[in-house]
Protein backbone atom coordinates (compact mmCIF):
# COMPACT_ATOMS: atom_id res chain seq x y z
CA UNK A 1 0.00 0.00 0.00
CA UNK A 2 1.17 3.56 0.51
CA UNK A 3 4.77 3.89 1.65
CA UNK A 4 5.52 7.55 0.90
CA UNK A 5 2.91 10.21 1.59
CA UNK A 6 3.33 13.86 0.64
CA UNK A 7 1.04 16.56 2.06
CA UNK A 8 0.92 20.13 0.82
CA UNK A 9 0.69 22.88 3.42
CA UNK A 10 0.59 26.68 3.45
CA UNK A 11 0.46 26.62 7.27
CA UNK A 12 -3.16 27.79 7.26
CA UNK A 13 -5.53 26.20 9.77
CA UNK A 14 -7.35 24.36 7.00
CA UNK A 15 -4.15 22.91 5.59
CA UNK A 16 -3.19 21.74 9.07
CA UNK A 17 -6.36 19.65 9.09
CA UNK A 18 -5.18 17.91 5.93
CA UNK A 19 -1.73 17.41 7.48
CA UNK A 20 -3.26 15.75 10.53
CA UNK A 21 -5.19 13.35 8.30
CA UNK A 22 -2.04 12.57 6.33
CA UNK A 23 -0.15 11.94 9.59
CA UNK A 24 -2.84 9.57 10.84
CA UNK A 25 -2.78 7.58 7.61
CA UNK A 26 1.02 7.47 7.66
CA UNK A 27 0.93 6.04 11.16
CA UNK A 28 -1.77 3.50 10.34
CA UNK A 29 -0.04 2.35 7.15
CA UNK A 30 3.56 2.53 8.36
CA UNK A 31 4.38 5.14 5.72
CA UNK A 32 6.75 8.10 5.73
CA UNK A 33 5.30 11.61 5.57
CA UNK A 34 6.80 14.68 3.96
CA UNK A 35 5.25 18.13 4.21
CA UNK A 36 5.76 20.38 1.20
CA UNK A 37 5.50 24.15 1.52
CA UNK A 38 5.63 26.22 -1.66
CA UNK A 39 7.01 29.73 -1.23
CA UNK A 40 9.55 31.37 1.03
CA UNK A 41 10.86 29.35 3.96
CA UNK A 42 8.60 30.01 6.99
CA UNK A 43 11.25 28.62 9.34
CA UNK A 44 10.13 27.52 12.80
CA UNK A 45 6.36 27.20 12.16
CA UNK A 46 6.92 24.63 9.40
CA UNK A 47 9.55 22.77 11.40
CA UNK A 48 7.23 22.65 14.39
CA UNK A 49 4.32 21.37 12.30
CA UNK A 50 6.52 18.65 10.85
CA UNK A 51 7.77 17.59 14.30
CA UNK A 52 4.23 17.48 15.69
CA UNK A 53 3.17 15.13 12.91
CA UNK A 54 6.25 12.92 12.66
CA UNK A 55 7.14 14.30 9.24
CA UNK A 56 9.99 15.72 7.22
CA UNK A 57 9.57 19.19 5.70
CA UNK A 58 10.56 20.51 2.30
CA UNK A 59 10.35 24.09 1.00
CA UNK A 60 10.23 24.75 -2.74
CA UNK A 61 9.65 27.78 -4.94
CA UNK A 62 7.25 28.09 -7.84
CA UNK A 63 3.62 27.91 -8.81
CA UNK A 64 1.93 26.01 -5.94
CA UNK A 65 0.10 23.26 -7.91
CA UNK A 66 2.99 22.70 -10.31
CA UNK A 67 5.66 22.76 -7.61
CA UNK A 68 3.69 20.44 -5.34
CA UNK A 69 3.18 17.90 -8.11
CA UNK A 70 6.83 18.10 -9.15
CA UNK A 71 7.97 17.56 -5.57
CA UNK A 72 5.66 14.56 -5.17
CA UNK A 73 7.21 13.09 -8.31
CA UNK A 74 10.75 13.82 -7.10
CA UNK A 75 10.09 12.19 -3.73
CA UNK A 76 8.46 9.16 -5.34
CA UNK A 77 5.24 9.66 -3.38
CA UNK A 78 2.45 7.16 -3.91
CA UNK A 79 -0.15 9.34 -2.16
CA UNK A 80 -0.57 13.10 -2.31
CA UNK A 81 -2.75 14.85 0.30
CA UNK A 82 -4.26 18.33 0.02
CA UNK A 83 -7.04 20.20 1.78
CA UNK A 84 -10.24 21.15 -0.01
CA UNK A 85 -9.89 24.81 1.02
CA UNK A 86 -13.40 25.79 -0.05
CA UNK A 87 -16.53 27.46 1.16
CA UNK A 88 -19.36 25.02 1.78
CA UNK A 89 -22.79 25.38 0.28
CA UNK A 90 -25.68 23.02 0.84
CA UNK A 91 -23.26 21.01 2.98
CA UNK A 92 -20.92 20.43 0.05
CA UNK A 93 -17.77 22.20 -1.09
CA UNK A 94 -16.24 23.92 -4.06
CA UNK A 95 -12.58 23.12 -4.54
CA UNK A 96 -10.07 25.86 -3.96
CA UNK A 97 -7.70 26.83 -6.77
CA UNK A 98 -4.75 24.66 -5.75
CA UNK A 99 -6.57 21.37 -5.00
CA UNK A 100 -8.68 21.85 -8.14
CA UNK A 101 -5.60 22.10 -10.36
CA UNK A 102 -3.85 19.30 -8.54
CA UNK A 103 -6.87 17.01 -8.93
CA UNK A 104 -6.76 17.44 -12.70
CA UNK A 105 -3.02 16.99 -13.10
CA UNK A 106 -1.82 14.50 -10.48
CA UNK A 107 -0.40 11.19 -11.64
CA UNK A 108 -0.49 9.97 -8.02
CA UNK A 109 -3.38 8.84 -5.89
CA UNK A 110 -4.84 12.02 -4.43
CA UNK A 111 -6.62 12.44 -1.10
CA UNK A 112 -8.61 15.67 -0.87
CA UNK A 113 -9.38 16.28 2.80
CA UNK A 114 -12.60 18.12 3.57
CA UNK A 115 -11.33 21.01 5.64
CA UNK A 116 -14.39 23.22 5.98
CA UNK A 117 -16.51 21.15 8.37
CA UNK A 118 -16.24 20.21 12.02
CA UNK A 119 -15.17 16.63 11.25
CA UNK A 120 -12.07 15.71 13.23
CA UNK A 121 -9.08 14.78 11.09
CA UNK A 122 -7.61 12.69 13.91
CA UNK A 123 -10.56 10.27 13.89
CA UNK A 124 -9.88 7.10 11.86
CA UNK A 125 -11.94 6.40 8.76
CA UNK A 126 -14.81 4.07 9.67
CA UNK A 127 -17.13 4.27 6.66
CA UNK A 128 -15.67 4.04 3.16
CA UNK A 129 -17.83 4.38 0.04
CA UNK A 130 -16.58 3.03 -3.29
CA UNK A 131 -18.19 3.65 -6.66
CA UNK A 132 -18.04 0.86 -9.28
CA UNK A 133 -19.47 0.76 -12.80
CA UNK A 134 -18.09 -2.59 -13.94
CA UNK A 135 -15.27 -1.15 -16.05
CA UNK A 136 -11.74 -2.42 -15.68
CA UNK A 137 -10.55 0.85 -14.15
CA UNK A 138 -13.45 0.85 -11.69
CA UNK A 139 -12.65 -2.70 -10.61
CA UNK A 140 -9.04 -1.65 -10.13
CA UNK A 141 -10.34 1.14 -7.91
CA UNK A 142 -12.35 -1.42 -5.92
CA UNK A 143 -9.17 -3.43 -5.36
CA UNK A 144 -7.17 -0.39 -4.29
CA UNK A 145 -9.90 0.84 -1.96
CA UNK A 146 -10.30 -2.66 -0.52
CA UNK A 147 -6.59 -2.89 0.18
CA UNK A 148 -6.76 0.42 2.02
CA UNK A 149 -9.88 -0.67 3.92
CA UNK A 150 -8.14 -3.89 4.92
CA UNK A 151 -5.16 -1.96 6.28
CA UNK A 152 -7.52 0.31 8.23
CA UNK A 153 -9.61 -2.58 9.55
CA UNK A 154 -12.92 -1.53 8.02
CA UNK A 155 -15.32 -3.00 5.45
CA UNK A 156 -16.11 -0.72 2.49
CA UNK A 157 -19.50 -0.20 0.88
CA UNK A 158 -19.41 -0.73 -2.90
CA UNK A 159 -22.18 0.95 -4.87
CA UNK A 160 -23.12 0.43 -8.49
CA UNK A 161 -25.42 3.11 -9.86
CA UNK A 162 -27.44 2.30 -12.98
CA UNK A 163 -29.49 4.69 -15.06
CA UNK A 164 -32.27 3.44 -17.34
CA UNK A 165 -34.04 5.45 -20.05
CA UNK A 166 -36.53 8.06 -18.92
CA UNK A 167 -40.22 7.80 -19.68
CA UNK A 168 -39.80 10.73 -22.04
CA UNK A 169 -37.09 8.89 -23.96
CA UNK A 170 -39.27 5.82 -24.25
CA UNK A 171 -42.34 7.77 -25.33
CA UNK A 172 -40.49 9.81 -27.93
CA UNK A 173 -38.34 7.11 -29.51
CA UNK A 174 -40.17 3.78 -29.42
CA UNK A 175 -39.30 1.54 -32.34
CA UNK A 176 -40.16 -2.03 -33.13
CA UNK A 177 -37.72 -4.85 -33.69
CA UNK A 178 -37.24 -6.48 -37.08
CA UNK A 179 -36.10 -9.70 -35.47
CA UNK A 180 -39.24 -11.83 -35.07
CA UNK A 181 -37.68 -14.50 -32.83
CA UNK A 182 -36.00 -11.92 -30.63
CA UNK A 183 -39.24 -9.99 -30.36
CA UNK A 184 -41.13 -13.15 -29.38
CA UNK A 185 -38.75 -13.91 -26.50
CA UNK A 186 -38.12 -10.33 -25.41
CA UNK A 187 -39.70 -8.93 -22.29
CA UNK A 188 -42.33 -6.21 -22.66
CA UNK A 189 -39.80 -3.68 -21.37
CA UNK A 190 -37.24 -4.81 -23.93
CA UNK A 191 -39.75 -4.75 -26.79
CA UNK A 192 -40.74 -1.19 -25.98
CA UNK A 193 -37.23 0.15 -25.45
CA UNK A 194 -35.49 1.87 -28.40
CA UNK A 195 -32.24 0.11 -29.39
CA UNK A 196 -30.14 3.17 -28.56
CA UNK A 197 -31.36 2.98 -24.96
CA UNK A 198 -31.26 -0.77 -24.44
CA UNK A 199 -27.75 -0.56 -23.01
CA UNK A 200 -29.24 1.35 -20.10
CA UNK A 201 -31.66 -1.47 -19.36
CA UNK A 202 -28.75 -3.92 -19.68
CA UNK A 203 -26.70 -1.91 -17.20
CA UNK A 204 -29.49 -2.24 -14.64
CA UNK A 205 -29.86 -5.95 -15.31
CA UNK A 206 -26.11 -6.46 -14.95
CA UNK A 207 -25.80 -4.50 -11.70
CA UNK A 208 -25.77 -7.63 -9.58
CA UNK A 209 -23.05 -9.13 -11.76
CA UNK A 210 -20.97 -5.97 -11.37
CA UNK A 211 -21.32 -6.17 -7.60
CA UNK A 212 -20.47 -9.86 -7.55
CA UNK A 213 -17.27 -9.16 -9.47
CA UNK A 214 -16.50 -6.24 -7.18
CA UNK A 215 -16.87 -8.53 -4.16
CA UNK A 216 -14.46 -11.00 -5.78
CA UNK A 217 -11.90 -8.24 -6.27
CA UNK A 218 -12.31 -7.09 -2.67
CA UNK A 219 -11.87 -10.67 -1.44
CA UNK A 220 -8.27 -10.59 -2.67
CA UNK A 221 -7.58 -8.48 0.42
CA UNK A 222 -9.78 -10.51 2.78
CA UNK A 223 -12.43 -7.79 2.68
CA UNK A 224 -16.15 -8.53 2.56
CA UNK A 225 -17.84 -5.32 1.39
CA UNK A 226 -21.45 -4.33 1.65
CA UNK A 227 -22.74 -4.09 -1.92
CA UNK A 228 -25.63 -2.07 -3.33
CA UNK A 229 -27.19 -1.48 -6.73
CA UNK A 230 -29.20 1.72 -6.88
CA UNK A 231 -30.88 3.62 -9.72
CA UNK A 232 -30.01 7.21 -10.52
CA UNK A 233 -27.23 9.41 -11.84
CA UNK A 234 -23.85 7.98 -10.68
CA UNK A 235 -22.26 11.14 -9.29
CA UNK A 236 -25.44 12.52 -7.74
CA UNK A 237 -26.39 9.21 -6.13
CA UNK A 238 -22.92 8.68 -4.64
CA UNK A 239 -22.97 12.22 -3.26
CA UNK A 240 -26.42 11.64 -1.79
CA UNK A 241 -25.44 8.37 -0.12
CA UNK A 242 -22.20 9.83 1.26
CA UNK A 243 -24.02 12.80 2.74
CA UNK A 244 -27.14 11.03 4.05
CA UNK A 245 -25.21 8.17 5.66
CA UNK A 246 -22.22 10.15 6.95
CA UNK A 247 -19.46 8.31 5.10
CA UNK A 248 -15.94 9.37 6.07
CA UNK A 249 -14.33 8.74 2.70
CA UNK A 250 -15.36 8.32 -0.93
CA UNK A 251 -13.05 6.31 -3.19
CA UNK A 252 -13.30 6.64 -6.95
CA UNK A 253 -11.07 5.88 -9.91
CA UNK A 254 -9.69 8.87 -11.81
CA UNK A 255 -10.24 7.92 -15.43
CA UNK A 256 -8.26 9.80 -18.05
CA UNK A 257 -5.14 9.98 -20.19
CA UNK A 258 -1.67 9.78 -18.73
CA UNK A 259 1.28 11.53 -20.30
CA UNK A 260 2.79 14.97 -20.23
CA UNK A 261 -0.49 16.48 -19.05
CA UNK A 262 -0.97 13.74 -16.45
CA UNK A 263 -4.66 12.88 -16.42
CA UNK A 264 -7.89 14.75 -16.94
CA UNK A 265 -10.61 13.64 -14.56
CA UNK A 266 -13.58 11.79 -16.02
CA UNK A 267 -17.02 13.25 -15.48
CA UNK A 268 -17.98 11.30 -12.33
CA UNK A 269 -14.71 11.75 -10.38
CA UNK A 270 -14.63 15.39 -11.48
CA UNK A 271 -18.10 16.04 -10.07
CA UNK A 272 -17.38 14.10 -6.91
CA UNK A 273 -14.15 16.00 -6.29
CA UNK A 274 -15.97 19.31 -6.54
CA UNK A 275 -19.08 18.47 -4.53
CA UNK A 276 -18.22 15.68 -2.08
CA UNK A 277 -19.47 16.30 1.46
CA UNK A 278 -16.53 14.38 2.88
CA UNK A 279 -12.94 13.37 2.10
CA UNK A 280 -12.41 11.88 -1.35
CA UNK A 281 -9.63 9.58 -2.54
CA UNK A 282 -9.06 9.74 -6.30
CA UNK A 283 -7.30 6.55 -7.30
CA UNK A 284 -4.96 6.48 -10.29
CA UNK A 285 -6.17 3.28 -11.91
CA UNK A 286 -4.24 3.54 -15.18
CA UNK A 287 -0.78 2.88 -13.79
Amino acid sequence: MYKKIVAGTDLSETSKIAVRRAAMLAEQLGASLTLVHVGSDPGAPLAELATQNGAEAVVVEGNPPTALLAQADELGADLLVVGSVGMSGAKRFALGNVPNKVSHQSSRDLLIVKTDTGRRADTPYQKILVGADGSGTAMRAVEMASELASKLGVAPTVVTVFEGPSEHELDQMRVGTNEVVAAWHATKEQRETPPEYQWKIASAAQADDVLERAADHAAKFDVEPETRAVPGHPAEKLLEIAEDENFDLICVGGVGMSGTARFALGNVPHRLSHHAPTDILILQTTR
